[in-house]
């Protein structure tokens, strides 16, 4: 694939710029979802949802999409080497959520699912989303934690 370590054609839109690391194949994709389901049972969220784990932002003035994901993948404690970019704008067109589930250890933390985040998403689908925003994290480095 040609676009698969840049972004192509992504614009601060208004929207969230969203971040997935990696792996992002549609199985590991629902387990994510389901596990966030079965954590937020454990913990007593009432309803508990499903919702695939990523990392969003807004662009800050004068930035970019590769500045925003560069100033997240900065302040993330995630690691690998690529992760997947999409806009909140692309998701929802495609008839996706993106919701603010922030924590003390990743504050730019979100979930991504159909509202009302009652069943597992269409992971093939958003699979096909993330795919196609493939880039090399700014901020890994080879041998050292991002």
């Amino acid at each position: 694939m040609s676009t698969r370590f840049k972004v192509v054609s992504l614009e601060c839109d208004g929207s969230e710029v969203v971040i997935r690391f990696t792996p992002l194949i549609p199985a590991k994709l629902r387990e994510n979802a389901e596990d966030t389901h079965h954590e937020e049972l454990r913990n007593g969220r009432v309803p508990s949802r499903y919702g695939v784990s990523v990392l969003a932002t807004h662009c800050q003035d004068g930035e970019t999409i590769e500045d925003a994901v560069a100033r997240v993948c900065d302040a993330t404690s995630l690691q690998g080497r690529t992760v997947a970019v999409v806009t909140g704008t692309i998701l929802r067109q495609a008839g996706f959520e993106v919701v603010a589930d922030a924590n003390d250890k990743e504050p730019h933390h979100h979930l991504v699912g159909e509202d009302p985040f009652k069943a597992v998403p269409r992971v093939d689908e958003l699979a096909l989303l993330l795919e196609s925003g493939r880039m090399k994290n700014p901020a890994w480095k080879k041998g050292v934690a991002a």
